[in-house]
């Protein structure tokens, strides 16, 4: 969908892969990556060494493993299944969930008890929320659910639904109980939208499997928007990462190139979920604060396009950070995304992050640490100098 990841593409997927990520999975894709991507590809490496390659369809998107070492194969095993308990757990569309549990209880005043993923999932998006003045708000999915956007129903709703479905959004009426390891939505109607966070952490997850098997090469790729590489490539250089072009189908152009090595990376753009009218394009990436698409009406340099994210492996929560931090300075817009990435490096436990925000205008606003490692920008593009 969003990043062209060179060196990681599993000859398993082939062609039916590309055309799932660059195009977005048709039924018949999605069949047949189904088929493929559930079978294990494994082959003796180097010293006794195990190189594994699977896929799985998960958490709404096509989740790529691979990995090199002594228990390659029982890292992927594990990192599989426990990524299945974690959707069965996040997921709001299965019943039982924590999101569905807390779905039902909004306005009843009841704590409803989740896992220690959901909740320290919960505790970094408040603290994200307050951060960044609710650009980012996990409970937007009155807003998600009103546009569709993505889904067959997709529209453009009236000014008073959108006016009612935002009173039903608000970060500070989700209220979190940290001795009880609970949560609470203070409002009939409000329901968390996991969509833009729920990846980094899984991506997290199965590092730590990675850690505990002491996998020594691999990249966690989850539908190449939420990554992590682990160590270096084959050839024993950093894995070379082409971000995906905001508005060209070729994977042989990306809009920039970087190497990633111990590191979560991940992107957002306006080109993964959208649908156009009357020549305007609404995409999924939706600002609480207006209830429409970020950035709709403004003029094009402050209209963002995609935005990109490393965080250091050094932080605990590197992967779900990176997946937060790309809706978050998204939604803030080109420049005041750039410098709330740079306000945020400042702050304690977010050191290690790196990111860009593109315009519509083809203007890259980024961050010391991430302008120095863009190589190979695409024409018509250039990087903001100041």
């Amino acid at each position: 969908m969003v990043i062209l990841v060179r060196k990681a593409a599993a000859a398993l997927l082939g062609a039916a892969l590309v055309a799932c990520l660059l195009a977005g999975c048709g039924s018949d894709v999605l069949d047949l990556v189904e088929q493929l991507g559930r079978r294990a590809v494994s082959g003796e490496a180097s010293q006794g060494r195990l190189a594994v390659q699977q896929s799985d369809i998960l958490m709404d998107t096509v989740v790529q493993l691979s990995a090199t070492g002594q228990e390659a194969q029982a890292a992927v095993d594990e990192s599989l299944a426990r990524l299945h308990e974690l959707e069965a757990t996040l997921s709001p569309y299965v019943p039982g969930s924590d999101a569905e549990r807390l779905a039902q209880a909004a306005g009843t005043g009841e704590w409803v008890p989740v896992s220690s993923e959901m909740y320290r999932l919960l505790s970094l998006s408040q603290r994200i929320s307050a951060l960044s003045g609710g650009a980012w708000d996990v409970t937007i999915g009155p807003l998600t659910r009103l546009w569709g956007i993505g889904m067959e129903k997709a529209r453009v709703p009236s000014e008073e639904e959108v006016a009612a479905a935002r009173g039903l959004v608000d970060w500070r009426q989700l209220e979190l109980d940290e001795d009880k390891q609970s949560a609470r939505l203070l409002q009939p109607g409000m329901r968390l939208d996991l969509g833009g966070i729920a990846k980094g952490l899984a991506v997290d997850e199965v590092r730590r499997i990675y850690a505990a098997h002491e996998i020594e090469s691999g990249l966690i790729n989850f539908g190449s928007s939420s990554l992590y590489a682990v160590g270096k490539s084959e050839r024993g250089q950093r894995w070379h990462i082409g971000i995906r072009h905001p508005r060209s189908q070729d994977e042989g152009q990306p809009l920039a190139v970087l190497g990633l090595s111990g590191e979560a990376l991940s992107t957002s753009g306006d080109y993964e979920h959208f649908f156009e009218q009357e020549g305007v394009r609404y995409h999924h990436i939706l600002d609480a604060r207006t209830g429409k698409p970020a950035g709709l009406g403004q003029p094009p340099e402050q209209q963002p396009m995609s935005v990109t994210v490393v965080v250091a492996g050094t932080n605990p929560d590197a992967g779900l950070l990176a997946d937060v931090l790309t809706t978050t300075a998204f939604v803030l817009g080109p420049r005041e995304g750039r410098d709330f990435l740079l306000r945020l490096a400042g702050e304690k436990g977010f050191e290690g992050i790196a990111g860009e925000v593109t315009g519509q205008d083809g203007v890259l606003w980024a961050t010391p640490g991430m302008k120095e490692r863009l190589r190979r920008l695409a024409e018509g593009f250039r990087i903001q100098e100041e």
